[in-house]
């Protein structure tokens, strides 16, 4: 199972951005392909395929990149390691990403892999979250510091108890009356797979649709744009064949590394990115595939600096780059 990433301690993070190597510092690949590290949030899995298909389909070959994708974890430094050269690119949440910056680490996004996060509130059927403000009076467990819980509480004015999040489902299933944070392409599967009728609601909603986000360095994109181009254009290229063709191919591979996850998970989790316009976007918003918009990103940064979790005014600029995104995404 998989649950959210949460706001680390970045303090500790942006000490070491002093230390970040060059982002000249490209290990060599001895196929005569460019090698470059990719760290993912989280252990291998379908909210991953995109990045899994352009590996296993040759799309990142075909750009010149050998590419390794790095599994990630409860304990995974992702931008740490992309801060420090550790790894070239990484992914994480928006939110995550910004509040970094405004405290010193030299990072910037390239892309969306998400038009918005797949964070959700994972209830019973019988007790229905049907918004945001139907948690007035609840417990619920949830990340202590997440960016949503300040913002309902300040913006609705309302009042919930938090329990700390825990990696399973254990007390959800044995509590009817429970309410958790989620990923609405994951818990959900994994809770009816027990037994239970339940719901999600995605806590993203406008006015708050963080991304999740390609990252890279500061040094890294100085240093080598093409290869951040060609990362980024066969990135995207993967991620339109896994959710409108044949996924095949990563579900394979990343079943490879992850034996134990159910053959039905990956078509819950494909149907359910697609049914909550996550990567594709929302048509009808003009949202597309990878897309980054100086308005949105404006507005996330206004609404973190207001809830008092950036350190130094930001600009759009400090935080994001649309210079290799592909033409109809900008």
């Amino acid at each position: 199972m998989r649950f959210p990433t949460l706001l680390p301690a970045f303090i500790a993070l942006a000490a070491l951005a002093g230390c970040a190597k060059s982002g000249q510092d490209v290990p060599a690949a001895g196929s005569g392909l460019t090698k470059v590290r990719f760290q993912t949030d989280w252990f291998p899995q379908p909210e991953h395929g995109g990045y899994y298909q352009a590996l296993a389909k040759g799309y990142f070959a075909a750009e010149g990149l050998d590419v390794e994708i790095l599994p990630g974890g409860p304990n995974a430094q992702v931008l740490a390691g992309v801060a420090t050269g550790r790894v070239q690119f990484g992914m994480t949440n928006g939110d995550d990403l910004i509040v970094a910056i405004s405290r010193g680490l030299p990072l910037k996004m390239v892309a969306a892999e998400m038009q918005r996060d797949a964070q959700g509130i994972l209830f019973h059927e019988q007790n229905p979250i049907r918004h945001l403000r139907d948690l007035d009076g609840k417990t619920i467990m949830a990340g202590a510091g997440s960016v949503w819980i300040q913002l309902v509480q300040q913006k609705y004015g309302i009042k919930f108890s938090l329990l700390p999040l825990v990696g399973d489902l254990a007390r959800f299933m044995n509590d009817r009356s429970f309410i958790q944070q989620c990923f609405v392409t994951n818990e959900p599967f994994f809770a009816r797979q027990r037994g239970a009728r339940v719901g999600a609601l995605l806590i993203a909603h406008p006015g708050y649709e963080p991304y999740r986000v390609m990252l890279t360095s500061d040094a890294f994109l100085r240093e080598n744009p093409e290869i951040v181009r060609k990362f980024v254009r066969a990135a995207l290229r993967g991620w339109t064949e896994y959710l409108t063709g044949d996924p095949t191919a990563a579900n394979t591979l990343i079943k490879r590394r992850r034996p134990d996850l159910p053959d039905e998970f990956f078509a819950y989790s494909i149907t359910a990115m697609k049914d909550y316009q996550l990567v594709l976007g929302d048509p009808a918003r003009g949202e597309k595939m990878g897309q980054l918009t100086a308005a949105r990103l404006e507005t996330q940064i206004k609404l973190l600096r207001d809830l008092r979790m950036t350190e130094r005014d930001l600009k759009v600029e400090d935080v994001a780059t649309f210079d290799f995104l592909p033409p109809e995404a900008r």
